[in-house]
């Protein structure tokens, strides 16, 4: 089969790779969200982060706005990427992407990931705000994504070229965490690190412990100096201590 170079945008390596690190963005977030990770991680790790279609070289293509039709496409555009070891990282949004999309590897017998981590969000069990951001006007929207997750400067809120762009992809991006419902099912059989910054005031302490009840096998949790878009640098460390503790 092809490997479609759509969905990937796998950063080269110096040598021949020897695990990939697939990333999925946030709301809004594109692959160049993980544009500096190679540098920051062993030669041997391919970065590939993932492409959602209505963003950067595929702004033509329609947006998702429900998880589970996305999960089944990707599952099917990046099997063929799986013939080497890999691991998978998700951020806030990206990272509910990643769980269910290692979900539906695992109920159809695909090769598991080595690990999984997971930023920025709360465990897919654990109850959320219940004020939902789909009905609110364009300004009352951006004015409460910027209140919630303390991520989008007041300039760019006045940018009206900048909005026009963005507000679609937030919205649709939006729209597909607000329509999320977990499903109860088997446990991963891989591993799980959840990293959450200690000022993110959109998960606290326990929402994040509760990724633990996801995996069947170890788990780990770090807390970051930070809001919701915390440094990267202590995560990445840690990200590649790992993969040396796996030998991968």
């Amino acid at each position: 089969m092809k490997r479609s170079a759509l969905w990937l945008k796998c950063r080269p390596t110096d040598v021949p790779p020897r695990v990939r690190l697939f990333c999925l963005p946030h709301a809004g977030g594109g692959a160049r969200a993980f544009h500096s990770w190679s540098a920051a991680l062993p030669a041997s790790v391919e970065v590939c982060p993932v492409l959602l279609p209505g963003r950067e070289t595929r702004l033509s293509e329609p947006l998702y706005t429900q998880i589970e039709p996305l999960v089944s496409v990707v599952t099917q555009e990046l099997r063929p990427w799986l013939d080497i070891p890999y691991v998978v990282f998700g951020h806030s949004m990206g990272a509910l992407l990643a769980f269910e999309w290692v979900r539906r590897l695992q109920r159809e017998g695909d090769l598991m990931p080595a690990w999984l981590f997971l930023s920025g969000r709360r465990a897919p069990d654990e109850p959320g705000d219940t004020s939902l951001l789909e009905s609110l006007t364009d300004c009352e929207f951006m004015t409460e994504l910027s209140r919630r997750y303390n991520g989008m400067p007041d300039e760019l809120l006045l940018d009206a070229e900048f909005m026009e762009g963005v507000l679609p992809i937030l919205r649709a991006d939006i729209a597909m965490v607000e329509s999320y419902r977990f499903q109860e099912g088997e446990s991963l059989n891989c591993p799980i690190t959840v990293f959450a910054g200690s000022q993110d005031t959109s998960v606290n302490w326990d929402q994040s412990l509760a990724w633990k009840r996801q995996t069947s096998r170890r788990f780990a949790m770090q807390i970051l100096p930070g809001g919701h878009f915390f440094p990267q640098r202590p995560m990445l460390q840690t990200i590649s201590s790992t993969l040396a503790e796996l030998q991968l």
